[in-house]
């Protein structure tokens, strides 16, 4: 048999099958981390196919394994069972469930097997789960963090400040990762999601929360995120599932436009959000369409967070983001997307196109994140009039770099250049009034009139480039 599918149907192999008690039952436990792992390592030792990483299963071992999973089934169903220690009979059987499968699939057959196991088995369950807590110092300590590190980091996360946080998360994922609790979250959501969901919502702490969350089942997590009330809880479940698609793994457009959508209407926490998701926009490119729909029906102070999340980096995302303001344009009331439009027309000019920081300049045509929503600005908020005369102060300023004196030649060149990458935008705007299907604007250039294109011209301005611009 192929090892991916000796759980399929266990539970109807399994109830003709003789139970198999494993040894490690008999070795001592204290509890924590060290002893878990050496039950586990016994475990392994006594049936080592339940540690290999062969494609296929021999019959003689599936029919040990059916033995290991009815031996699991009939202590769950009989828990505890006069058992002398029954905390230490629960941890028995956590690990054995754990060798058998570390996933949500497991616990699916043991509910056939087991429809209706025991009320105090479910409470020692929960007990598990609650008192199976990870110390967020420890863990930083074993990943060698400094102090100083330490200290940031849990300043970070008592402010949730998620984009801070993101790269530690990433680098403690596998030491976040507690057999105990994953496995009793992965029995209760089965069992008893109400209480798993009461559990969750108590779970005030970031590295409880990831301890569980960054090991779970992704669709798991995500339909308890959907009925949870712990917002740390909701972005993590969201933000793992994003990346697993972004691996090129399942997608999850309705759960994640219902999430979206939730934060959108929490003041305090739709930045929180935005600052991880938006920031790059290319890292989560499979929410974009969810994104784009939630914003329909966001606030204008939504909105407006929405437009401050975007990148000033140059083109970072574009094509991506424009996925986002497509859906927006397409179902969104003209008032709502003029709002939008006109706070990203706004920030658009502030950034000046990168030169609002001091020392910077420009030396080539720019393209801009900001381009789809400014597009939005300049042919649904703007009049024709509006556009001429805006037209006309480019052409003005164009004529004014040539009448001035220049003590160095890099600020003249930035000018040049602003002018043109505006122009850009203006003259797209037209094309896309008079039936252009696409907002964004790719190549060729659009050539303002005052460039004359004449080699003179750019010897002048195209300094180090390969070719004139125009």
């Amino acid at each position: 048999m192929k090892s991916r599918d000796i759980l399929c149907g266990i539970a109807a192999r399994a109830a003709a099958a003789m139970p198999i008690e494993p040894s490690f039952t008999n070795l001592p436990y204290e509890g924590g981390v060290d002893d878990f792992d050496t039950l586990a390592y016994s475990l392994s030792e006594e049936f080592p196919f339940l540690h290999t990483d062969k494609e296929d299963v021999d019959s003689a071992n599936v029919t040990k394994f059916d033995g290991l999973f009815a031996w699991l089934a009939d202590h769950l169903r009989s828990f505890p069972d006069g058992a002398p220690n029954p905390e230490r009979r629960l941890v028995d059987m956590l690990v054995l469930a754990t060798m058998l499968e570390g996933n949500a699939a497991l616990w699916g057959e043991l509910a056939q097997a087991v429809p209706s196991p025991p009320p105090l088995l479910l409470e020692g369950i929960a007990k598990v789960f609650t008192d199976t807590r990870p110390e967020g110092r420890v863990f930083l300590e074993r990943a060698h963090y400094s102090p100083e590190q330490i200290s940031s980091v849990l300043d970070d996360v008592a402010r949730k400040d998620w984009k801070s946080v993101e790269r530690t998360m990433d680098r403690l994922e596998d030491r976040l990762w507690l057999p105990l609790k994953t496995q009793t979250a992965a029995a209760l959501h089965q069992y008893d999601r109400p209480r798993l969901e009461a559990l969750v919502d108590r779970a005030d702490d970031l590295f409880e929360v990831a301890a569980y969350v960054l090991h779970a089942p992704v669709a798991q997590a995500l339909t308890l995120a959907l009925t949870c009330k712990n917002w740390t809880f909701k972005f993590w479940a969201f933000h793992r599932s994003a990346r697993f698609a972004a691996a090129g793994k399942q997608s999850y457009p309705l759960e994640w436009e219902a999430l979206l959508t939730e934060a959108a209407a929490v003041p305090e926490e739709w930045p929180r959000w935005l600052a991880v998701l938006n920031e790059h926009p290319s890292r989560y490119p499979q929410i974009q369409l969810a994104l784009g729909n939630a914003l329909v029906s966001a606030s204008d102070d939504a909105l407006d967070a929405y437009v401050a999340s975007i990148s000033k980096t140059a083109d970072f995302g574009r094509p991506h983001l424009a996925d986002a303001l497509g859906v927006f344009r397409a179902r969104a009331s003209l008032p709502v997307r003029q709002r939008l439009w006109t706070a990203a027309f706004k920030r658009w000019k502030a950034w000046d196109f990168g030169c609002d920081e001091e020392s910077r300049s420009l030396f080539r045509v720019l393209r801009s994140s900001f381009d789809y929503p400014v597009m939005g600005y300049l042919t649904e908020c703007i009049s024709a009039e509006t556009r001429a005369d805006m037209a006309v102060e480019l052409e003005t300023r164009a004529a004014a770099i040539e009448h001035a004196w220049h003590s160095d030649i890099t600020p003249a060149v930035s000018e040049r250049f602003k002018l043109i990458s505006t122009y850009q935008l203006l003259a797209h705007a037209e094309a896309v009034l008079a039936g252009a299907p696409e907002w964004l604007a790719g190549e060729p250039l659009y050539k303002p009139s005052w460039e004359d294109g004449s080699a003179y011209r750019s010897l002048k301005y195209d300094l180090n480039m390969g070719k004139a611009t125009f």
